[in-house]
């Protein structure tokens, strides 16, 4: 009980004092975007997240880098940052990632991002919070690799559509339906869709998900959840869509995260997402290694004991399409403990969290992110 007062506290702590120094994006550096959600007090756009990590690596050098991992069909970078005390150098410490705004339309996804990234380079040398908390992100910083991705997708942020935005050669696929859903484009049982067809059929299995499907006009009811063919990706008329490309790794953004990602030792992921307050990790149709299971079992408790959220120990992939997913590929490729955090009330869908309920949100999982760096020097390599 008194270890939840405590907590609670720091949050409270953490939302008033880091509510202008941590969040806001710069005077300066708001400026004017075509997306009407996209207010500069709330969500950072692509420029202002340029601008953003342009200034913090100058003010803080020593431990802040932050380069291009390539460009995306519209000719912006997709920006990595780099948080180290010994940050141009490749150490042989544990490494985590942590990912956002893989889909354009979930910007508080991106936003939990750039808000600890920014919170852990200024609270590494100020205390604002308290010595304590300072000591906590030095201890982390000391003697981690941090990598942030903070908008995978900055074409699909900008257009506010699901996809990116690159065309492809069907009808109507310059305009209508344009773009690849990032997040079925990894190469993860990119061919269970053709041996399984069946296994894929999204019908709603409780009255909550029948509700859901009504209240949101999911039209794809009986389809696939990860659509093969451009011209059936109908959802693309309202800025969503589910295509997932011509093959793995057909789009820029996910060749440049595998490229990343080949190249690293990295021991835990997270990828921020909405909607449905939830927790998902691998478990490959219940093959995972029981070893390994213990571990994202722990893991995920203690994400849930920080945000709430609820998570599935026995989920029945069998019955969902989690082929093309950047977390299973990371899983089974690399063996990275890869998390997906679903943030907000699904109850919410419309109505994007407001400037108070972004920082909150952006404050708790701060904490959530700064357990998720200490856990990497419990699991060995």
């Amino acid at each position: 009980m008194q270890h939840r007062i405590l907590r609670k506290s720091l949050v409270v702590g953490i939302v008033s004092i880091l509510l202008i120094s941590a969040y806001i994006p710069l005077n300066g550096y708001a400026q004017e975007t075509s997306r009407g959600k996209n207010d500069s007090n709330v969500y950072y756009s692509y420029d202002q997240l340029s601008s953003l990590l342009e200034y913090l690596q100058l003010k803080y050098p020593e431990i802040f880098l932050y380069s291009s991992l390539g460009k995306t069909y519209g000719g912006r970078n997709l920006w990595l940052v780099k948080i180290s005390d010994n940050v141009t150098t490749e150490e042989d410490e544990p490494a985590i990632l942590y990912t956002g705004g893989i889909h354009g339309t979930e910007d508080p996804g991106y936003q939990v991002v750039i808000y600890s990234l920014k919170a852990i380079v200024e609270n590494y040398t100020h205390a604002y919070v308290n010595e304590s908390f300072t000591n906590r992100i030095k201890s982390i910083v000391n003697t981690t690799e941090l990598y942030f991705i903070p908008m995978v997708n900055p074409d699909g942020i900008e257009a506010n559509v699901r996809k990116n935005r690159q065309p492809n050669n069907c009808t109507f696929g310059k305009t209508l339906f344009r773009g690849v859903d990032l997040n079925r484009n990894f190469d993860y049982n990119w061919d269970d869709v053709f041996k399984h067809p069946f296994r894929y059929i999204v019908i709603p299995r409780t009255l909550d998900e029948l509700i859901y499907v009504i209240t949101t006009k999911n039209i794809n009811l009986f389809g696939r959840a990860s659509v093969i063919y451009p011209f059936l990706d109908w959802k693309s008329l309202y800025g969503m869509g589910y295509y997932r490309g011509p093959y793995p790794f057909s789009e820029n953004e996910t060749q440049a995260v595998k490229r990343f990602i080949d190249n690293h030792t990295i021991t835990i992921s997270v990828d921020y997402h909405i909607f449905g307050e939830g927790i998902e990790y691998p478990q490959l149709w219940n093959y995972t290694p029981e070893s390994d299971k213990t571990i994202f079992v722990s893991i995920a408790q203690n994400i849930s004991k920080i945000n709430g959220y609820k998570f599935d120990t026995e989920k029945k992939l069998k019955w969902a399409n989690r082929s093309g997913l950047l977390e299973y590929w990371a899983y089974a490729t690399h063996n990275i403990f890869s998390f997906i955090i679903e943030l907000c009330d699904s109850g919410k869908l419309v109505i994007f969290p407001d400037k108070v309920e972004i920082l909150k949100l952006c404050n708790t999982h701060l904490l959530v992110n700064l357990y998720l760096a200490e856990r990497v020097h419990t699991i060995g390599s």
